[in-house]
């Protein structure tokens, strides 16, 4: 799959993509952990003091064996093309960094990886009775029993995981904001262990980050990736504590801190006392499919207070509002007839949340469709495809792209009055081309009944309108 994604158009204009380090820390309410602990962390290898391959070589040798293997599969069946492991972003395959910033060795060892995926993919997915690739990985078979604050952390066992915050924050002015911190992991193999050298990895890591200024129409974000290892990337399997390179998400008695730095922007916020852990589906297992393990496990924390600065150009902004963070771990890919997906997820001014997830067909339809209401209580309705309906219209068409997103969607719920959400700024599309390569809408939302009075805010995510994420 990977030998048919190609680099995107250059960003328009109002995207800011420079490659930049960051330096932070991170830190969550007493209230969202229990007395249960969870096993003890794994931390990665220390280095052994290896000298570092050299990366013309590796380099050189990694495209032969690319061609080999894609010539060997042509040579079965020419019209096989390579799997794409995906869900909520986070399951794409290891990419070479691209950017100053990232250093030799973490191009080198993500080009080795490229090429063990695109050889496995390429060559085991001709052989029917072979398992597919993620077979050995643990699947979202069945409700799990959860414990916290260890389910906060990182799950070896499954492919992919990724911890997600978005948020609509003011500053005093009453100038609006919204904010995205994702930071996104992807297993090598199926069971952790360890391993002498300092330069095997088990784990790639991603992380995206992006400011919208509503009132100047701006969209700023950036894209990072590293391998898992000490001080580069890592995260907890105790509680949440993740880190990719100086970008951090840490949660600790008093609240989650999030941090991260850009060369025009910068994120520093914490965030308490919300909503949940909120199961999205009996369980916490939330179906993607109708085929076994076409699911993730999936917990959502709504309304956290947040509050912190923002900065835009050198010019901080001191904000509060509230945020959404959701967990997910799973193994499993899209369908072949799954596209992409539409998600959001809303606070409503009658105290009720919703999550909505719609997996999309080749043909533009829902393929599954479910929900989550979380009444006032915290008490979660879960939703099927029979108690939503959704409308979506005026697309913006991005010039970086040329994805046609859909920037207003007509919704209808059961148990809540009909209702429209809107984007409150075209250009909210991420061009993630230091990581995942993909291109994806990510923005801050507007709730509005019929008669166009403000009820809720959220965020809009819409995946799969330029290339499809599904297989290919």
């Amino acid at each position: 799959m990977m030998s048919e994604m190609l680099r995107r158009s250059s960003p328009s204009p109002l995207y800011s993509e420079e490659r930049v380090g960051v330096r932070g820390e991170s830190r969550c309410s007493r209230s969202w952990r229990t007395s249960t602990s969870g096993p003890s962390p794994q931390p990665s290898p220390p280095s052994t003091g290896e000298r570092e391959p050299d990366a013309q070589a590796i380099a050189e040798q990694s495209t032969a064996s690319t061609r080999f293997s894609i010539a060997k599969t042509q040579k079965r069946k020419n019209t096989k093309k390579f799997k794409f492991s995906s869900l909520r972003l986070c399951a794409f395959a290891p990419l070479a960094a691209s950017t100053k910033s990232t250093n030799t060795a973490v191009r080198v060892i993500a080009s080795l990886v490229m090429t063990i995926f695109i050889s496995a993919d390429a060559l085991g997915n001709d052989r029917p009775n072979e398992p597919p690739p993620n077979a050995h990985f643990q699947q979202a078979l069945a409700p799990r029993t959860w414990s916290f604050p260890r389910d906060h952390g990182r799950h070896d066992g499954f492919k992919t995981e990724w911890w997600y915050f978005t948020g609509n924050l003011v500053d005093e002015s009453g100038r609006t904001f919204g904010y995205q911190l994702t930071f996104f992991r992807t297993s090598l193999i199926p069971t952790a262990t360890s391993r002498p050298s300092g330069w095997a990895m088990h784990d790639l890591y991603f992380a995206h980050a992006a400011i919208s200024d509503i009132a100047n129409q701006k969209f700023l974000f950036k894209d990072q990736l590293s391998r898992g290892r000490a001080a580069l990337a890592e995260s907890s399997d105790e509680t949440m504590s993740v880190r990719l390179l100086d970008w951090t998400a840490t949660m600790t008695d008093a609240s989650i801190d999030l941090h991260a730095r850009d060369e025009h922007f910068s994120i520093d916020l914490q965030c308490h006392d919300g909503r949940g852990p909120i199961l999205q589906g009996p369980g916490g297992v939330n179906a993607k499919g109708r085929e076994p393990g076409q699911a993730s496990y999936y917990y959502s924390m709504t309304r956290l207070k947040t509050s912190g600065v923002l900065t835009i150009d050198g010019k901080q902004f001191h904000v509060t509002g509230h945020s959404w963070m959701d967990h997910e771990f799973s193994s499993n890919a899209l369908s072949a007839d799954q596209v992409g997906w539409d998600w959001v997820g809303l606070s409503l001014a009658d105290g009720n949340d919703l999550m909505i997830y719609r997996l999309r067909n080749r043909a533009g339809g829902a393929d599954y469709l479910s929900g989550t209401l979380i009444k006032p209580d915290g008490t979660p309705v879960y939703l099927s495809a029979h108690d939503i309906t959704l409308e979506p219209s005026n697309p913006w068409t991005s010039p970086a792209s040329g994805a046609a997103y859909p920037q207003q969607w007509k919704m209808s719920v059961t148990g809540l009055q009909k209702f429209v959400v809107r984007s409150r700024m075209v250009g909210q599309e991420l061009n993630t081309s230091a990581s995942t390569k993909v291109d994806y809408f990510e923005g801050s939302a507007e709730v509005v009944d019929t008669e166009g009075r403000i009820i809720g805010e959220g965020y809009l995510e819409m995946t799969g309108y330029g290339k499809s994420l599904g297989k290919f």
